[in-house]
C-alpha cells in the first residue's frame, strides 16, 4: 500500500468513527492524493499529501486571519510550543518525526506537516490532533471569542 492511501484509510477509520462529518479522497497523480474533510464548524477542510516532498498539508486551517495580526503570531507561537518535550507525548509533535509549518495566504492560514522518518501514520494521527486543539484548545481560551461568533457566525450568547 502506498502512503497516499495508508493516509486517506486513516482518515476515513477517523470518519466513520465520526470524528469528520464528511469525507472523500481524490488521488491526484503518483504519490499525490487530496482529501475533503467537513470538521470544525461544518469547515471543509482540504488536506493534500504530496509523497516526494513526504507533506500533508491543510490548505485553510484557519480562514480571515490577517498576517499581520496579533493572532497569527499567538497561533505561531502555541504551534511552535506544540513540539516542546515539556508536552506528554500524546499532546507534543515530536521534532524528529514531524516538522510543523504554517503560512498565511491572503488571511487563510494554511498548516503543512513535514514527515521525516517515515511514519505516515504517526504523521495523520498528530496532524488530525494538532487541527482538534487548534479549535478546542486555542480558540477556547476567550481570547479569540469575537473572531469565533464574527468568522463563523455564530449566536454570540450560544457560541460552542
Amino acid at each position: 500500500m502506498g502512503a497516499a492511501e495508508q493516509v486517506g484509510d486513516l482518515l476515513e477509520y477517523y470518519a466513520g468513527r465520526g470524528i469528520f462529518s464528511g469525507f472523500s479522497r481524490q488521488q491526484q497523480g503518483p504519490g499525490r492524493a487530496r482529501f475533503l474533510l467537513r470538521w470544525h464548524r461544518d469547515q471543509l477542510f482540504e488536506w493534500v499529501w504530496n509523497e516526494a516532498k513526504q507533506t500533508l498539508r491543510i490548505s485553510c486551517v484557519l480562514p480571515a486571519v490577517p498576517a499581520d495580526s496579533a493572532m497569527y503570531r499567538a497561533l505561531k507561537a502555541w504551534l511552535a510550543a506544540r513540539q516542546d518535550e515539556a508536552l506528554p507525548d500524546h499532546r507534543r509533535c515530536d521534532r524528529n518525526k514531524v516538522a510543523l509549518k504554517t503560512y498565511n495566504r491572503g488571511g487563510e492560514v494554511a498548516l503543512t506537516l513535514h514527515v521525516l522518518d517515515g511514519d505516515v501514520d504517526y504523521a495523520v494521527k498528530k496532524l488530525v490532533n494538532l487541527v482538534n486543539e487548534i479549535y478546542q484548545d486555542f480558540l477556547s481560551s476567550g481570547l479569540y471569542f469575537d473572531w469565533v461568533v464574527e468568522t463563523f457566525e455564530l449566536d454570540p450568547d450560544n457560541p460552542y
